[in-house]
Order: C-alpha cells, then structure tokens, then sequence
C-alpha cells in the first residue's frame, strides 16, 4: 500500500497516483471491466523468462504395414450330433460310440463306398452242436436241427457271413460289408463241430466261420486240422487265452505273469501255424478288468470279444451294459449273441439295422449340413446318396 505525506504538495500527488494507475494498467493488459481472467500477453523480450524450447516432434516414417495374418477365429462351440437308440435294446442297454472326432465319423459314414447307413453285424456265440438224439444238459450246446434251422433262417433274412478282418475294417473305417453280416464264432477247441456240423454248411452258403482257439494245450494233430481246414479259406483263428482255465480267468487278483501269457502267448502260435497274426481276443470264460482291457489293446488287438448279447454292432455304434461301459473302451469289449437264443437275435438285429437306416435317411441332410458348418477342414463328401438308396 502507497502512504501519502500530508506535506507533500498537491501536484506531487497527483504525480504518484497517475504513476500508481500506470502500474496496475500495465500488471494486467487488456483487462476490462467485468473480466475475471485475462489472455496473457507476451511480456518484452528483454525481462521474458526464458521457457525451455519444447522438444521438436521427430518427422513421423510411415512403418511398413506387415503382411496381413488372419486372427485365428475359434471355431463355433459344436452342437452335439443326435444319435440313433433303439427300444428293441434291453433295458439297461445303451449304445456308445467310440470315434471321438464327429467329423471323421460323418465323413466315413456318409462318403461313396462305404457301408450303407443301418449295416449291422451280428456276432454269435457258439461252443457245442450235438446230435438231436443227445439229451443237453448245459446252457451253451445247441442241437444239429436248431443249428442248420438257425443258419436257413439267417439265410432267408438275407445275411451273409464276414471274417474278422472284414469285421475290424468295417468297425474302424466303415468298410462295406453286407447289410446284414454274421460273424460266426465257435469257442474252445471244437475241430470236429468245424468238420461235423460247420462244413456242410459253410460250403452250401459259401460262408466264414471264426474259431477263438485256446492254443496252449492244442495237440499236433490239432493244428494239422487247423492247417487242412485253414487251406479251404473257410476258417479264421482267432484267440482265445492261451491255457484257458479256472487259475487263468481274469480278475482283479489274476497275476501280472497269468496276464501276459494269457494275451500274448497266443500271437506267435497262430501266426506261425497259420500264417496270420490274430486281431480278436475272445475273453476267455467272459471275464475281463479294466487292467486286462488296457493290456489287450497294448497287445496289438483291434477288438475284444465279450458273452454279453446286448445286441448287433453298428459303425461307431456298440450296445453295452453297465460292466462293459465302465471299461471305457467299446471295441474291447464287444457284445456276442448266444447259439441257443439266435433264432429270435437274428430278426431282431435285422430290424434294429432297419430301424437305424430310416433313422439315417431321415437325418441324413441335418448331418451334412453339420459337417458342412463345422468341419471345413475335412474333405467334401461327393455324393452322399451313393450305395444309400
């Protein structure tokens, strides 16, 4: 604040108040009445404080555009497949597939030359054909009338005989078979049933049996039999254990060594002897575990074979029970019908198997529209009404 002096002249003051007025004009240029906040100006260079220069902005290059990569765009969550049942199936029974990539399953499926949707194998479980005039006293035999009478009828019903290998091929790549194929199997060491009762039959309707042979305790003159019979083309030798007996089923307690001879002392025999390594393993006695499931696939084996009737085999479609489910491994444990019920079993897989083509025909343009949506990296299926209709 600016003190007067009372003896100061008049002029004087008024000299200083118009220097006062000066000074507050030039500490706020520009302000005008009414104005709370003004521009400031440059002040004079000679009193400026110098401010630091801002840093110049480098000259901007253009960095190179890269090569455009698409981002992987995730492939739309599936919708799951629907799936054929059946209310012919025993209740209990469920089928299961075992193809896990649903694209391969629909391209085999439904690709030209390949199975007709519906073909079905029915795989029966014979031990003992006897004479009619013999008195049965056990659950497994069937009389040599009930037999040839079961083989007409699954003639007339149109089904035709395949050997394993076939039977592997189509379960794995949906191979063509005929519709209605039969797989034909004897248990045990039955040479002379082969002979007596089979042959006949087997050269009348140029068919296939399957033998699921126990070779450990096989004589020589055995395996010349096997040998002669081998020749026609007519027989395939599968396994079947190696000594087959009450120490040798398999349980949770089996021993490691009772195992390992079991599964794999049969491979070398029936190669050697008969010039083909076996793909089957017929459980010896019906048992299995979940270890010996494991160490049968580890073995080299491409299908296992139970004495569960739960009904016909499909592509990628296997009937099971609660025991076979657990073991988590279809082809493992595949389902067999008994001899003794395979009148009423034959007509039922046949309508099972028609049962399941309708179902494919019906469903069959959903299906490829769903390959077509989700599985754009498989090849396209040329003519999928090829061997269908």
């Amino acid at each position: 604040m600016i003190h007067l002096n009372r003896r100061w002249p008049a002029a004087l003051v008024l000299l200083v108040f118009s220097l006062a007025l000066a000074a507050c004009g030039s500490a706020v240029p520009g302000a005008r009445s009414g104005q709370t906040e003004a521009t400031p100006s440059a002040a004079p260079s000679a009193t400026r404080t110098a401010s630091p220069s801002p840093t110049a902005s480098p000259t901007t290059t253009p960095s190179p555009t890269p090569t455009a990569t698409p981002t992987p765009v995730p492939a739309p969550t599936q919708v799951p497949l629907g799936s054929f049942d059946s209310s012919r199936l025993l209740p209990g029974i469920e089928p299961q597939g075992y193809l896990d990539d649903a694209c391969r399953y629909l391209y085999l499926r439904w690709s030209p030359g390949k199975a007709s949707p519906g073909t079905i194998v029915a795989p029966i479980m014979y031990h003992s054909v006897t004479p009619d005039y013999r008195i049965i006293t056990d659950n497994i035999s069937v009389t040599s009338s009930y037999f040839e009478a079961t083989m007409r009828r699954a003639r007339q019903l149109g089904y035709e005989t395949i050997t394993t290998e076939q039977f592997v091929d189509f379960l794995y790549n949906n191979a063509r078979i005929p519709e209605r194929s039969l797989l034909l199997i004897v248990d045990d060491r039955r040479p002379g049933v082969i002979r007596e009762h089979f042959m006949p039959i087997l050269e009348e309707y140029d068919w296939t049996v399957t033998l699921a042979y126990i070779t450990g305790p096989a004589m020589a003159w055995e395996w010349r039999e096997l040998t002669e019979m081998n020749a026609t083309g007519r027989i395939d030798v599968q396994a079947h254990g190696f000594m087959h007996n009450g120490e040798t089923y398999f349980t949770e307690e089996t021993p490691p060594e009772i195992i390992h001879q079991e599964i794999y002392n049969p491979i070398p025999l029936i190669e050697e002897r008969l010039g083909r390594r076996p793909l089957a393993f017929i459980w010896p006695g019906g048992n299995y575990t979940r270890e010996t499931v494991k160490e049968v696939r580890k073995a080299g084996y491409k299908v296992g074979l139970t004495v569960h009737s739960s009904g016909p085999v499909m592509f990628n479609w296997v009937p099971m029970g609660p025991a076979q489910r657990e073991m988590d491994d279809p082809l493992m444990v595949l389902p067999r019908y008994w001899s003794t019920a395979a009148f009423v079993n034959l007509e039922d897989a046949a309508a099972i198997g028609d049962e399941a083509r309708a179902y494919a025909l019906e469903h069959r343009q959903d299906e490829l529209d769903w390959y077509a949506y989700y599985c754009r990296g498989y090849p396209a299926i040329e003519d999928p009404l090829a061997g269908v209709e």
